[in-house]
């Protein structure tokens, strides 16, 4: 179930969601309620709805291409296992379009944080700056570059941990440094 919009950009919105989930144990089954973020492909510029389909007008060859692209993007991050990046749970086509559901990080970005509090200590930098750099080290060890890391992409939890989000730029590298793939899903950052 949608809740609400968490954010929108030049190629999606993302949502906040709750889902049921079953849980099962030795004794006995469950069911529990969690929040996730569902990302919707929507060219802003391109699409319009009507109703909950997505429409895409005239540019259905961009459209695909673009949309594709976005597929790559959530099969890029699933196959990057790390406690600093976030987690994608599924991938599916519904409503003319696609989406992918992830782990909801509790928070706020690192910019909002940073900002509310004016600047960061030293020592505060420093350890927020070491957990980024092991998920980039995860990345560059998965032959992935990010390509747009900002403070903005970056998830400040409640429990205190640095989750690097928003992978729409990122490129996947074969084992001789050639780009395998790459999701240009928003124009960057200047």
């Amino acid at each position: 179930k949608i809740e609400k919009v968490l954010g929108q950009g030049s190629f999606g919105i993302t949502y906040l969601a709750t889902m049921k989930v079953k849980l099962g144990g030795n004794l006995g089954d469950m069911e529990a309620v969690v929040k996730v973020a569902i990302k919707e492909f929507f060219m802003k510029d391109y699409n319009e709805r009507s109703g909950s389909v997505v429409m895409t007008g005239s540019n259905v060859d961009i459209y695909r291409n673009y949309q594709n692209n976005f597929k790559r993007e959530a099969n890029n991050l699933s196959k990057l296992r790390f406690p600093h990046i976030v987690k994608v749970l599924e991938l599916f086509d519904e409503n003319n379009t696609s989406y992918f559901s992830m782990e909801y990080i509790d928070g706020e970005n690192l910019d909002d944080y940073i900002l509310s509090k004016g600047h960061l200590s030293e020592r505060e930098s420093l350890e927020n700056m070491v957990q980024i750099l092991e998920a980039l080290s995860c990345m560059h060890n998965s032959k992935m570059l990010h390509l747009d890391l900002k403070p903005l992409n970056i998830m400040l939890s409640t429990g205190g941990d640095m989750i690097l989000i928003d992978f729409g730029l990122s490129k996947q590298f074969d084992s001789n440094g050639e780009p395998e793939s790459s999701t240009p899903i928003g124009l960057g950052t200047r």
